[in-house]
């Protein structure tokens, strides 16, 4: 288990996490935010949205391939 620590709005949020998702999570935030600074809720906010459309995008391709490897399996 692994402590990760961000200041949002004068507010410090400590989250537990197991590793190996930890390190991914951790790396993912100190991208996206100055772990030794107070943070806005606006740049959390961006954050938030940033990762929803790069999760959509995933999904469009993800659905794309698979209906591409449908298609060759059917012929």
């Amino acid at each position: 288990m692994k402590k990760i620590s961000l200041v949002i709005g004068g507010k410090r949020y400590t989250i537990t996490l197991e590793e190996p998702f930890a390190d991914a999570v951790e790396k993912e935030l100190t991208e996206l935010f100055d772990p030794g600074k107070d943070n806005e809720t606006k740049i959390l906010l961006q954050a938030f949205l940033s990762k929803q459309i790069e999760c959509l995008e995933q999904e469009k391709y993800l659905n794309e391939l698979l209906e591409k490897l449908t298609i060759h399996t059917d012929t």
